[in-house]
């Protein structure tokens, strides 16, 4: 069975649609995480809001790591497959 047309369409679109949800979740899972901890944190050992705050800071920088991360191996796979299609061109 030969595969339709516009499979590689849907495909592509899913792919980049999950892409998409899972950059948001690498950046805003840290930063909830932190907070979160941070509130336990300031509660338990009654400190205000200085590890709330800490563990925000921490969390953002988080979250920027992971995105720069995906974000380089993209890059790296989008450079790849350039080099494979000048490759195949030769």
């Amino acid at each position: 069975m030969r595969p339709r047309p516009d499979d590689t369409f849907w495909g592509t679109l899913w792919r980049e649609a999950i892409l998409a949800t899972s950059l948001g979740w690498n950046l805003a899972v840290p930063i909830f995480a932190g907070v979160l901890l941070g509130y336990v944190l300031d509660r338990a050992l009654e400190t205000g809001h200085i590890f709330t705050l800490g563990l925000l800071v921490f969390g953002v920088a988080v979250g920027y790591y992971n995105l720069m991360r995906v974000i380089q191996r993209i890059d790296r796979a989008d450079r790849e497959r350039q080099r494979k299609e000048k490759e195949d061109r030769r």
